[in-house]
């Protein structure tokens, strides 16, 4: 039976007076758990992402997520924490993957509170609020760092980066939404699906939840989705920051609609513009030769009799 291995995966170290001589209180490692699930959540949100026409993740994906320390090393307390995962195959390469990304994001969204500067924008934004768990058992002097493996510095959780993320959940809005996209996943018990858009300037996955009279229409856009979309009206969320649409509050009616619709494109020239340049690049005299009567004699003159060709 093949030996799980163990990788390093990021370091937390707690910094203040309580910590000296590289100490933690037990309650401290409350901490550990709270930067375990954003970790996983941000993952799991990662690959969401990556795969929008999958439902599910992959097996085992959560629950054979697994991190442990073995020690504490010096720098106040340095909790280096290592992921446990099955061992590699023989000739297989260590790549990084979702769990990589996201405790480099975790290393962003701190420094970026910290700084008051903006959140980076491949952070979820479901995320957010669990930051609210995270350094509960802190004082306002003491500073927890953490650090991606392979980082150069250290993002400084400090009690003003705590207080910042802890209140930054994003504020949204609603509206009337009349939206045309691609149907990307659909579940036909619970009645929920997701629906690519375009929201502003930026392509979008949104969900919703459908009634069991839209069922037909949403499974046809889906199974024809290479030349088949969805109208969506209804009720969608918007985030106030940049008026992307996050979701489909309410959902009142769907239609089918064709992959691409007729575009007008302005800078043609109208028909009857064109008609004349037409006219006008005849060589003279060309005119000349069509009969005055051509209107009332066109079956004659087109299939030589009054009757026209049979």
């Amino acid at each position: 039976m093949a030996i799980d291995q163990t990788i390093e995966l990021a370091s937390l170290r707690f910094d203040g007076e309580r910590f000296d001589g590289h100490a933690l209180d037990v309650e401290c490692t409350q901490e550990l758990i709270a930067y375990r699930d954003l970790v996983l959540e941000c993952a799991k949100s990662l690959w969401r992402g990556k795969y929008p026409d999958r439902a599910r993740l992959p097996k085992g994906f959560g629950e054979g997520f697994r991190l442990q320390f073995n020690r504490l090393e010096d720098g106040s307390a340095l909790v280096p924490l290592q992921r446990v995962r099955a061992p590699l195959e023989q000739g297989e390469l260590e790549l990084s993957d979702e769990f990589d990304e996201a405790v480099a994001l975790i290393d962003q969204a701190i420094a970026a509170a910290n700084a008051d500067d903006l959140l980076p924008s491949g952070l979820p934004s479901n995320v957010i609020p669990l930051f609210r768990n995270f350094g509960k058992t802190l004082r306002e002097s003491e500073v927890l760092f953490t650090r991606a493996r392979g980082a150069a510095n250290e993002a400084a959780y400090t009690d003003r980066a705590r207080k910042r993320l802890a209140n930054w959940v994003e504020a949204t809005y609603e509206d009337v939404v009349d939206v045309v996209g691609e149907v990307r996943m659909a579940n036909v018990g619970p009645g929920r699906f997701s629906v690519q858009v375009q929201s502003g300037d930026v392509s979008v996955l949104v969900d919703g939840k459908y009634s069991p009279a839209d069922e037909a229409k949403v499974l046809d856009a889906l199974h024809e989705h290479q030349t088949a979309r969805l109208r969506v009206r209804g009720v969608g969320e918007f985030s106030t920051s940049d008026r992307t649409l996050k979701r489909f509050a309410r959902v009142d009616h769907v239609d089918l609609a064709p992959a691409e619709e007729p575009t007008y494109d302005e800078t043609v020239a109208p028909i009857w513009e064109q008609l004349g340049a037409i006219g006008r690049s005849a060589p003279d005299g060309a005119w000349e030769a069509v009969p005055k009567d051509l209107s009332v004699r066109i079956d004659e003159v087109v299939y030589g009799s009054a009757e026209g060709r049979q």
